[in-house]
């Protein structure tokens, strides 16, 4: 009989604040607590398109509406931010080690990037996002994440 001895150092959480994600959650805290690894929350924000800064502002050139767009990300990467910190700060202090993370881009993407860069073991998401109209979407991802990863990925649905 073969055993194998898992040790996970680093579990990537991805979270949209959905029921689907708030499960994970309660799944990748007990992981992160059962194995003593540090958990990443992670959220992934959509980009400004530069040439809807160039519609709103018409006077901008292209170079303007790429820095302003840019500087409109870095904004909304803050606030969003901020709600993650609002949610899962006070459920992760002082009893498991924790990041929380927001990037600017396509989920999957900046999830696969992520989890290379930051040596992760485990990657937990939803299934589904929060709105029907971003559930197919999501399920996108969390396909492609399961496909890509170069670890183990586990998505889960909340319970109904």
């Amino acid at each position: 009989m073969v055993t194998i001895d898992l040790k996970y150092k680093n579990i990537l959480l991805c979270t949209d604040y959905s029921k689907d994600a708030e499960a994970s959650f309660v799944h990748a805290f007990d992981q992160a607590n059962k194995y003593k690894a540090t958990l990443h929350i992670f959220n992934v924000i959509p980009a400004i398109n530069p040439c809807s800064v160039q519609i709103f502002d018409p006077p901008l050139s292209k170079k303007e509406s790429i820095i302003k767009s840019e500087d409109l990300d870095e904004q909304n990467r803050l606030q969003a931010l901020g709600a993650l910190k609002k949610i899962y700060y006070k459920r992760c202090r002082d009893v498991i080690d924790h990041k929380l993370v927001v990037k600017v881009g396509s989920p999957d993407v900046e999830i696969i990037k992520y989890s290379e860069e930051n040596d992760v073991d485990m990657i937990i998401m939803g299934t589904a996002g929060r709105r029907e109209a971003k559930r197919l979407t999501y399920i996108r991802t969390a396909a492609n994440v399961s496909k890509f990863a170069t670890c183990q990925v586990i998505t889960m649905g909340s319970p109904r």
